[in-house]
């Protein structure tokens, strides 16, 4: 039996494997099944031979003494020489348990299975017919149980099952044909076929069966495999981490990011309970822990939970997400799921709250979360009578600073400013910066009229103590207005504006101080309000006039000229002075209408004035850097037709030491013009030398205090004579203002200033006044009289009245 042999094994694998589907797998799968069938078959082969032997040894038993004896014992022989063929094969075909087996073995595996096959088959050919009914019986008992037997031990291989089976089979089939009882013959017979088919269906269908378990084995391995790949690429790539605990909430599986995450080695974490790690890691009073641990209990799928936790004296945030596993029973088997740092996450979070609450420069709160903690307040004061206190700071001289050194230099100088603000409360109190140079304080407990005046002294000279810039000294100072509730009122915008009003009484007396609210305080503002309302009116409805005071010749006493001074002429109250307006319009804008309209109604009256006189008109310092000053008096003088000679332009110090390079620029163009300029206030400044280098003035205007004290001071007499003395050095002519004495008079034309102007003289003019000034002090002739009132003049007007 060489090749054809093998021909017809080769066939009798490939009917077998499509029967039972094998030839749909992939070669490796193919040779793993192969692999556990021989390896079945090789654990079953020596307790198959020690049955064979026994039942053999039985059977001679049995036959002792009768004919067959004979024939049994020969058959026993034979039996013993397959056993031994069989089992020494075995012995050396053994193999390594991975290592595939090769067709030879299986060829010899099935050339045995139809040696034992031949010769239990050649058994009932020999007793059955020959045999007495006992041993008949023995015999058919041995067969049927060799049949099933061996069939189950080489159930594993369909072939081989099947070509022990078919040899053994025939023999007791011929064996029972030797039978002299037809009913015994069909009886078994009947048996026999039974027998074969059940034995036949159970080999394929468990063929079938370990087919379809080693092909779902295979997609499990496959799809292990696959998920393996994934989670390792998962955690190469991901920020996450796996982690995994059984259904006694032990750890079973912990990735590295896990064990780096944890600070702890895996060999630690495996085995440790997930409760108590979270304990080590977590406070035991976390809300959000308790709540993980009802969900574990309740066996629920939990997502997106985050835990602050403390690794390594680092504080951390970490985000867990898990659901729990069930093995092939249903029953719980654990929870699988993924963790990941979202530390940068959180802190992001923080810095952006913190950006949406507090001041980006400063720290302290901004307007927008003071203004909640002030409603927070208020209604605290609604509900259970809680008062509190809101001081409003402004500092002073702040934007000298930001504006001479930068603005770098001036958030330096707010940092600064804000510590020495915090450090000066307490942890209850609340600060905030509102914008600018302006900051807000709120305090809710110890906040009566002793207590927060105490902290603002404090303020106030905490923050107006001497600051150190990039080696440079800066000092500034505040200034704060307070209001208590409820005496001060009830509602946040209410508080937080009589707070504002209390600042502004604090500044407007001399700054550098605090101030409480006064109901005062209100009902100046409302008058304020209004004013500033009536002012605007007043532009459009032409309530202002001009009033003129006379600039007279220190060597005669005749006016030269006269200074343009604006009055509001208000219906219901009369003639206001600029004293009470100006400021307003300065605040409000409206001092660029006036001042330009000053301009112009001061060249028409000039206009008509004898041809030796000049106008002077004071330009406001906010007027001066709102307006195009050089196109308004470029206008005013085409207008009026005056010679630019004739007209006076006075500015003050401050415009020079405050953004000079352009003021210098406009006072140049106006220059070109033809105008003369002159400086107001002279002695004032800061540095009036040094801005008599920066211009070329043609005039300067001593202040009126020097005047006043030289009656009876002799410092302010020597400071007179040093000016003088500067004004003939540079050439400049020099008026004195403020006269008011004839002992001022003959001091100041001693000296050799060129122009008086003083009470002395006259007061400021209106119309009806300069009329009777300019009788006095010219005498003009008939024909000029009618020419004047032809032209509706001030001196026409008042002649002909008289």
């Amino acid at each position: 039996m060489g090749r054809p042999s093998a021909g017809i094994f080769r066939l009798l694998n490939a009917y077998v494997e499509r029967a039972t589907g094998a030839d749909q797998l992939k070669s490796g799968m193919r040779a793993q099944l192969l692999l556990e069938q021989v390896q079945g078959i090789a654990q079953m082969a020596l307790i198959n031979a020690a049955g064979a032997v026994v039942i053999s040894l039985v059977l001679m038993a049995a036959s002792h003494g009768l004919p067959i004896f004979s024939s049994i014992l020969a058959w026993s022989s034979a039996l013993y020489g397959v056993l031994f063929i069989t089992m020494r094969g075995r012995l050396r075909g053994r193999r390594s348990p991975q290592k595939a087996p090769l067709p030879e073995e299986v060829q010899a595996i099935l050339l045995n299975s139809l040696y034992l096959g031949v010769i239990w088959g050649v058994l009932p050919v020999l007793v059955l017919p020959a045999g007495g009914p006992q041993l008949t019986t023995t015999v058919c008992i041995v067969i049927a149980g060799v049949f099933c037997a061996t069939s189950f031990a080489l159930l594993v291989l369909p072939q081989a099952a099947l070509v022990f089976s078919v040899p053994l089979l025939l023999g007791l089939f011929v064996g029972i044909m030797g039978l002299e009882d037809p009913p015994e013959r069909l009886t078994l017979t009947a048996l026999l076929v039974v027998q074969a088919l059940v034995m036949s269906v159970i080999c394929f269908r468990h063929a079938c069966s370990r087919v379809r378990h080693l092909t779902n084995e295979s997609k499990i391995r496959e799809q292990k495999d696959i998920i393996s790949l994934l989670l390792k690429e998962f955690e190469e790539n991901s920020s996450d981490w796996l982690w995994e605990f059984d259904r006694h909430g032990r750890f079973q599986r912990v990735s590295d990011r896990f064990t780096v995450a944890a600070a702890m080695p895996s060999e630690q974490l495996v085995g440790l309970h997930f409760h108590d790690f979270l304990r080590s890691v977590c406070r035991d009073d976390d809300p959000t822990l308790k709540e993980l641990r009802q969900d574990i209990e309740r066996r629920e799928t939990f997502s997106g939970v985050e835990l602050q936790v403390l690794v390594g004296g680092i504080e951390r945030f970490w985000r867990l997400t898990g659901k729990p596993t069930h093995d092939e029973c249903g029953a719980f088997a654990g929870y699988i799921g993924t963790a990941s740092d979202i530390t940068a996450e959180k802190n992001a979070e923080r810095r952006i709250n913190y950006l949406a609450h507090n001041d980006a420069l400063t720290g302290l709160l901004n307007r927008t979360k003071f203004a909640e903690h002030l409603k927070q307040s208020a209604a605290r004061l609604e509900r259970y009578g809680s008062p509190f206190a809101v001081l409003y700071l402004d500092l002073d001289r702040f934007k000298a600073v930001n504006d001479d050194r930068g603005h770098l230099i001036g958030d330096k100088l707010l940092m600064q400013v804000s510590r020495r603000i915090r450090a000066e409360l307490r942890e209850a109190d609340i600060a905030a910066r509102l914008g600018g140079d302006e900051f807000a304080i709120v305090l809710n407990s110890n906040c009566d009229v002793r207590e927060a005046g105490a902290l603002a002294r404090r303020l106030v000279e905490s923050v107006g103590r001497p600051y150190e810039l990039e080696d440079d000294i800066v000092s500034i100072g505040v200034s704060i207005g307070i209001a208590i509730a409820p005496a001060d009122g009830t509602r946040p915008d209410q508080i937080l504006r009589n707070a504002d009003l209390a600042l502004y009484r604090a500044k407007a007396e001399g700054r550098g101080t605090f101030r409480f609210f006064e109901s005062q305080m209100d009902w100046d503002m409302r008058e304020r309000r209004l004013l500033e309302f009536e002012l605007r009116r007043a532009l459009n409805e032409g309530e202002f006039v001009l009033h003129y005071q006379p600039l007279v010749s220190a060597d005669d006493n005749r006016p030269s000229g006269f200074e343009a001074l604006v009055r509001w002429n208000h219906p219901a109250r009369g003639v206001i002075s600029p004293a009470e307006f100006i400021p307003i319009a300065e605040q409000t804008g409206l001092i660029r209408q006036i001042g330009d309209w000053t301009i112009r109604e001061a060249c028409q009256a000039a206009a008509r004035w004898p041809e030796e006189l000049v106008v002077a008109v004071n330009l406001s310092a906010k007027h001066f850097r709102m307006s195009d000053v050089a196109s308004v008096v470029r206008g005013a003088l085409a207008a009026s037709n005056l010679p630019p000679h004739r007209l006076e332009l006075e500015i003050t110090e401050s415009l020079l030491i405050e953004h000079a390079e352009d003021v210098v620029d406009k006072l140049n163009e106006l220059k070109a013009l033809g105008v003369t300029i002159a400086m107001d206030d002279f002695g004032t400044g800061y540095s009036s030398l040094s801005s008599l280098l920066k211009f070329p003035f043609d005039k300067i205007k001593i202040d009126r205090s020097f005047v006043t004290a030289s009656s009876d001071d002799m410092v302010a007499r020597d400071v007179l004579r040093s000016i003088a003395s500067l004004g003939r050095t540079l050439k400049i002519r020099i008026t004195a203002e403020g006269v008011e004495t004839q002992e001022q008079v003959d001091f100041l034309r001693d000296i050799a200033c060129t122009q008086l102007q003083g009470f002395y003289f006259a007061r400021p003019l209106d119309e009806l006044d300069m009329a009777r000034y300019f009788l006095a002090q010219f005498d003009l002739p008939l024909g000029e009289l009618d020419l004047a009132a032809e032209h509706d003049t001030p001196i026409a007007a008042h002649r002909l009245a008289c």
